[in-house]
């Protein structure tokens, strides 16, 4: 399948009809732009029970702008020497993907609030993904 997320959906709802399974998203969602990446997660909330649930999204986390190279260069080595990582798998979803990417929290915390989440919170691991948990 070519096309994007309106294409493929009814197919992935097909095959998980009637399964009982997390609502967990893991290096799926930056294969999307904002636009369907809210898409994706509008239809997981809505399959969740209202008001409760959550879904469990496993994605690349990019620190984010507004600190010089040199100074980020020196913040990457202390704090995170999987920062790089990251940003590559940025620069590889721009070349392999039409609208994919990877987020910084504060794209998370707009693309989770206009899928209509309430709340969510960031869990930061020692591995190139974070948990971030998005609350019904």
């Amino acid at each position: 399948m070519d096309g994007g997320i309106d294409e493929w959906m009814p197919t992935l709802e097909n095959h998980l009809s009637g399964l009982r399974v997390p609502n967990m998203a893991h290096w799926t969602l930056h294969d999307w732009g904002d636009e369907d990446c809210i898409k994706i997660l509008k239809n997981c909330k809505d399959a969740l029970p209202k008001g409760k649930g959550k879904v469990i999204i496993v994605e690349a986390l990019l620190k984010e702008d507004g600190v010089g190279v040199e100074e980020a260069e020196e913040k990457v080595k202390e704090e995170d020497d999987l920062e790089y990582v990251r940003l590559m798998l940025d620069m590889v979803m721009m070349a392999h993907t039409e609208t994919g990417k990877e987020r910084t929290q504060k794209q998370w915390e707009d693309v989770l609030n206009k899928a209509g989440f309430s709340r969510y919170t960031v869990h930061c691991i020692p591995a190139v993904q974070s948990v971030i948990v998005a609350y019904a």
